[in-house]
């Protein structure tokens, strides 16, 4: 057998290399680390996109509380429900307002065409 199994500890870190290590390492919990460079700007892309997500959510969810006729108490939430609200039957009239009969699509089709009628 060959004298002393020790296996040799190799090159060891220096002390600033674990320590950097050390304090770099992340816990549970959001990311702590802030990204740099390209990243950087797909996150704030990101962050941007997400926040546009929930405001428009948010007037959804607010329109929709307003309209089964609870009490809402924040403000600024009730002013964009309202709103939504409003917006959504201007829009509901305007289709309905437009006649969608055979006869109205054909004469469009023949003024698209350059044909009096």
């Amino acid at each position: 057998m060959a004298q002393g199994m020790k296996k040799t500890a190799g090159k060891k870190k220096s002390v600033a290399a674990t320590r950097k290590l050390q304090s770099r390492k992340l816990s549970k919990g959001k990311k702590a680390f802030k990204a740099k460079g390209r990243s950087a700007a797909l996150a704030k892309q990101e962050t941007d996109t997400s926040k546009a997500i929930n405001k428009k959510n948010e007037v959804t969810a607010s329109s929709r509380a307003i309209n089964s006729g609870n009490t809402f108490f924040l403000q600024e939430l009730k002013d964009a429900g309202k709103k939504e609200l409003q917006r959504r039957k201007r829009n509901q009239i305007r289709d309905e307002k437009k006649t969608n009969t055979l006869s109205s699509r054909l004469k469009d089709q023949l003024r698209k065409m350059g044909k009096d009628i």
